[in-house]
């Protein structure tokens, strides 16, 4: 049960050191690896709250329904071949991954 907990300890303090990461620089460990960043449609800095919120919690709910869950989680990459290459919680967030 200890290993349990400090694995749920590690995953937390992760997500939150990317979120804040992604946050303030708009780029996660391996997106400044790659060269890219996340911003806004428009071009400005996103917001932490529609980072977390947009971005990764509404997805995260809309996968875990029943049927259409499963149906969200095969198409939201799917979009990233699109002409705009955006995934679907690209645009529910309204951002866009540029290089950075």
């Amino acid at each position: 049960f200890i290993a349990f907990g400090l694995f749920g300890l590690f995953a937390l303090a992760f997500t939150v050191y990317q979120l804040v990461l992604l946050y303030r620089h708009g780029q996660t460990v391996g997106k400044k690896m790659l060269g890219i960043r996340i911003v806004r449609s428009d071009g400005s800095r996103a917001s932490f709250g529609r980072l977390l919120g947009l971005r990764y919690l509404v997805p995260g709910v809309i996968s875990m329904l029943p049927v259409l869950g499963p149906i969200f989680s095969l198409i939201n990459p799917l979009f990233i071949f699109a002409e705009d290459r955006r995934c679907l919680h690209d645009r529910i967030a309204d951002t866009i991954v540029v290089n950075a």
